[in-house]
């Protein structure tokens, strides 16, 4: 197997992926990977044009949305590191993960622009200040976020990327300030690819991995209904990018099950990322209560990591959607594929527990 590079990866498959092939899809809005390809790649340029050299932080402080998904894929193209930011804290917390960090570029939306404001002064790192919203009225000393994704001719950048190029999981944890979790791209794609063993053919190659794309088509679309600032909503959507899928995002900044199921729908969802309980509950409700409603059959999988992830709730799931394969994620924002445990409506685990040592294995 090759040493990866997620930048490297995206230019390979870019020109594979048939015309129409969904990149990002959020409520209405769909951006095709031909579409994405052309403002990833303005979008690495310009940043880099502005005083983002290699391995530069660059922070996203904003919600689900399709922009989360292009500068994502910029990072990566223009060897700028991903920085994460929990929209959820306050001014003092989010400050440290940006000084901290070492950000010289933070991409807003428009909605945090007061955290902005009252922090900008103390950004001494800073020098660019990229904001999403309406372009009439973007803060004075912002950069829109359209006018860098549309201003260039969207060709490759041509550079040459490493595998050793970095980035960034911060994660709350338990105890003191949150923590920087700093991930080389081959590292994380080859964690990547050995949790996906199970489901299908690995590539090897930039080649072998075109190849299964034009063979079976793009990958699945999966919709990350956690935030893809945490842990598991990112590394989600960095899987679902390198196999030529799509990320899909809810609308709803606040988790509604029937927008999800809605969602499945519409768009043809193949794969889910959850936590556990707390989302899979309320997604099990709302088929209770709506038995029939929506048409679930693309979905292939549902995989859950974080938390407990009960018997009962998937077993229910398992009744309304009997293809589906329902898997338990033993991880970490430091480290994948620790365990996997497998469910489906033949059967499988009880609530899963995992253990640790050489001999251990899944058990009920």
């Amino acid at each position: 197997m090759i040493d990866w590079n997620l930048g490297d990866i995206l230019d390979a498959i870019e020109p594979a992926m048939p015309k129409d092939a969904p990149a990002l899809i959020h409520g209405d809005r769909i951006i095709t990977w031909p579409e994405m390809s052309v403002r990833s790649n303005n979008l690495a340029r310009n940043l880099r044009e502005r005083g983002a050299v290699d391995g530069a932080k660059v922070a996203f402080y904003m919600r689900n949305r399709p922009e989360y998904g292009e500068l994502m894929a910029a990072c990566f193209k223009g060897r700028l590191t991903h920085v994460n930011i929990n929209y959820r804290y306050v001014p003092k917390e989010v400050f440290y993960i940006f000084d901290d960090s070492d950000s010289e570029v933070i991409v807003y939306s428009s909605e945090f622009r007061d955290y902005i404001l009252e922090l900008k002064d103390r950004l001494e790192k800073v020098h660019t200040f990229v904001e999403i919203g309406d372009a009439s009225e973007i803060a004075p000393f912002a950069v829109p976020y359209e006018h860098l994704t549309t201003q260039g001719d969207g060709s490759p950048l041509g550079i040459e990327r490493s595998p050793g190029d970095l980035l960034f999981i911060y994660t709350g944890g338990t105890t003191g300030m949150p923590k920087g979790v700093m991930w080389r791209h081959d590292d994380m794609r080859k964690a990547q690819l050995d949790a996906q063993k199970l489901l299908g053919p690995v590539p090897q190659s930039h080649e072998e991995n075109v190849a299964l794309i034009k063979s079976q088509g793009p990958g699945r679309r999966t919709l990350p209904s956690c935030p893809l600032m945490h842990g598991t909503g990112f590394i989600t959507g960095i899987g679902a990018l390198m196999s030529g899928g799509a990320i899909v995002t809810l609308s709803d900044p606040s988790f509604d099950a029937e927008e999800l199921w809605e969602t499945v729908e519409k768009h043809k969802v193949e794969s889910i990322a959850i936590v556990g309980d707390a989302f899979a509950k309320p997604m099990l409700r709302a088929l209770d209560e709506h038995p029939g409603r929506w048409d679930t059959s693309s979905l292939v999988s549902i995989i859950s990591s974080g938390v407990m992830w009960s018997k009962e709730v998937k077993a229910g799931l398992c009744k309304h959607i009997s293809q589906v394969i329902l898997m338990d994620s033993f991880g970490a924002s430091e480290g994948l594929g620790y365990g996997l445990s497998v469910t489906t409506a033949q059967g499988g685990t009880n609530t899963a527990k995992f253990g640790i040592g050489e001999f251990c294995d899944v058990f009920d």
